[in-house]
């Protein structure tokens, strides 16, 4: 069986430095494991590494004209990784990750779920007893779904109907391939103590700013008036859009005075670049979250640790027996309860240089001038 070396970890935390290393060592490609990557118009906001010569699938995709649903993603993975003897994924989405590794793709074509949500969605319209009707649907029914959770009303009814009483989850084919099963899965998930992620995420926003993330929010915000919008956004854009606005709405005011307007716009940039930041701490609070939960056969690395690379490919090269041991170990556990992720996502609110402000201010302002 094949061997599938899977390098994951929080902003900041040095994944793209370490898989060039990694990739030199076992001349091999990289794959990202990122909802962004894939698309060419997010190269600032996704992160791209600096050199992409051995990376596979990073920017293929036009967001603006087309969305690749996680099984595409996957089975373009697989196409790869059937022709490679080894490879490298990296990559912190974890929901990409989950669906590649684990996941099988469900029985039913969109079209058909499509059509049963919208006759779920007709007979709730005016019922008064959702868990009777649910129960004339699926006989084993067992009041487990709260009546007033409108969503998972809908959905465990749409999965009755699509399977005619059989089931109220989604059946899945069982002959679609996961990765869990068809490669010798060697999964790495980086991780420190909060204070540290903190920091390194500000550094990793303030980074993006001025390699210009605005310009690239504004270019893609002008796109999106002119094409069907399709792609994920990343995080910052919806608070970019925002500002932008607040900028546009200052411009446009009456009876304010120059000054007046000046102060405004520098506290929506504060409140911006603040935003920014918080979003990204929580969404690495999420992930940390997410991989403890839900991908279980990874092994935990404390980022301080000396000679990574090298405790890698010791892991790498070994037997499976004692890789899953490792896993399993009481250290590995307790490593994931010790970098604990309560507090990563309520914290005070950071404060931004006056240099990344700056410009920031003067980025929007210029766009607005135009």
């Amino acid at each position: 069986m094949k061997k599938l070396l899977i390098v994951s970890g929080l902003t900041g935390s040095g994944k793209s430095q370490l898989v060039q290393l990694l990739g030199e060592q076992l001349k091999t490609i990289v794959i990202p494991v990122d909802s962004l990557q894939i698309y060419k118009n997010w190269p600032i906001s996704s992160n791209w590494p600096k050199k992409i010569d051995n990376y596979e699938l990073i920017g293929k995709y036009d967001g603006l004209k087309q969305t690749i649903t996680s099984y595409h993603y996957k089975m373009e993975v697989m196409e790869i990784l059937k022709q490679r003897d080894n490879a490298i994924l990296e990559g912190g989405c974890c929901f990409f990750m989950n669906y590649l590794l684990n996941s099988r793709k469900e029985q039913f074509e969109e079209n058909q779920i499509k059509a049963a949500d919208l006759e779920a969605s007709k007979l709730l319209e005016n019922c008064r007893d959702p868990q009777a009707l649910l129960k004339e649907h699926f006989k084993n029914y067992d009041d487990s779904i709260n009546s007033s959770d409108r969503y998972r009303i809908q959905k465990a009814l749409r999965f009755a109907l699509l399977t005619k009483g059989e089931s109220i989850t989604s059946p899945f084919n069982q002959d679609d391939p996961r990765l869990c099963d068809e490669m010798d899965i060697r999964g790495f998930f980086f991780t420190e103590p909060q204070e540290n992620i903190s920091k390194k995420i500000y550094a990793r926003c303030d980074e993006m700013i001025r390699q210009g993330v605005i310009e690239e929010f504004y270019q893609f915000y002008q796109m999106q008036h002119q094409k069907e919008f399709r792609v994920t956004t990343p995080l910052g854009y919806d608070e970019f859009v925002n500002l932008l606005k607040c900028f546009q709405s200052i411009l446009e005011g009456r009876y304010i005075s120059n000054k007046r307007a000046e102060k405004q716009k520098r506290e929506y940039v504060l409140k911006f670049i603040q935003q920014f930041y918080i979003k990204s701490r929580q969404y690495a609070a999420y992930q940390r979250k997410y991989f403890r939960s839900n991908l279980n056969s990874f092994l935990w690395i404390d980022n301080r640790t000396l000679n990574i690379p090298q405790l890698i490919l010791q892991y790498y090269n070994c037997d499976r027996q004692e890789y899953e041991s490792k896993v399993a170990s009481p250290q590995n556990e307790q490593l994931k309860k010790e970098l604990s992720s309560k507090l990563l996502g309520k914290q005070n609110d950071p404060i931004p240089s006056k240099d990344i402000q700056e410009i920031v201010y003067r980025t929007v302002d210029g766009i607005i001038e135009q």
